[in-house]
């Protein structure tokens, strides 16, 4: 049902927008008492563990020392593979700053020292 805010006659209806989030599965079961204590089931996943057999969760946080294992956990996978390519953005950036770093002096001094040598060259 749409809202009208009070005293404002201009204002259009406030309308909701409703949006799915997920579900839940849910069964009932409805028996006889003879029944139920004929078949015996464990309560949630205990055994015995049947009628309907649940399946251990998936997707749960397993507590561990390994700091790689616990990024895993705690990462999704694409936002590891965008880490993953911003590190080696970061260490090309860095390999090149250095070659840069260390090459650029070498190869102008190469140059300044060629042009000077050049000056005092004999004339033929």
């Amino acid at each position: 049902m749409a809202k009208v805010i009070e005293g404002d006659k201009k204002a259009k209806p406030l309308v909701y927008k409703t949006v799915q989030q997920g579900f839940v599965r849910v069964r009932v079961d409805v028996t006889t008492i003879e029944h139920a204590e004929k078949n015996i089931i464990g309560s949630a996943r205990e055994d015995p563990n049947t009628d309907p057999y649940l399946p251990p969760p998936i997707g749960r946080l397993h507590f561990s020392l390994n700091p790689c294992e616990m990024y895993r956990q705690m990462i999704g996978p694409a936002m590891r593979r965008k880490i993953a390519i911003w590190c080696a953005i970061f260490w090309c950036t860095v390999l090149c700053a250095l070659i840069l770093y260390y090459l650029v002096p070498i190869v102008i001094g190469n140059l300044l020292s060629s042009w000077i040598a050049s000056w005092f060259k004999p004339k033929n």
